[in-house]
């Protein structure tokens, strides 16, 4: 899935037409028809409200890793079965080779966030040289 497609399917998967799920993220509908549809990619505050305020887990936005949502009441908010949830309930999957398994190995939800702004700010940085380098 693409991420505009990630978001639809979470907007699909709560139950929200476009103008609650914009009002939701902070956005127009407008930009969110515009992210759906993949014209625009997804920013940090979005990404940050889908994480904090919906329950998305990060790992699911960014690689379909599940669980979807971070913890089981934002299933239940939306009264969605926290397994349920999945678009690939009962599927298996194995680990990468040469991947990290282990509880120690993984990113806390802190560390992920911080590395999702350093990388918007590199994202700015380089948008910034392309600018001057069209004048």
């Amino acid at each position: 899935m693409t991420e505009g497609q990630r978001i639809l399917y979470i907007r699909k998967l709560i139950k929200k037409n476009q103008q609650e799920f914009a009002q939701l993220l902070s956005v127009s509908q407008a930009a969110l028809s515009d992210i759906e549809n993949g014209k625009n990619g997804i920013s940090y505050p979005v990404f940050k409200k889908l994480v904090e305020e919906i329950g998305v887990h990060p790992y699911w936005f960014m690689w379909e890793q599940e669980p979807i949502f971070r913890e089981v009441q934002f299933a239940e908010k939306y009264n969605l079965s926290y397994n349920s949830a999945s678009p690939t309930e009962g599927a298996t999957a194995s680990p990468a080779p040469g991947s990290a398994t282990s509880k120690d190995s993984q990113l806390t939800m802190e560390e992920v966030m911080k590395a999702l702004s350093d990388l918007q700010g590199e994202v700015n940085k380089i948008k910034r040289k392309a600018k001057k380098h069209e004048k």
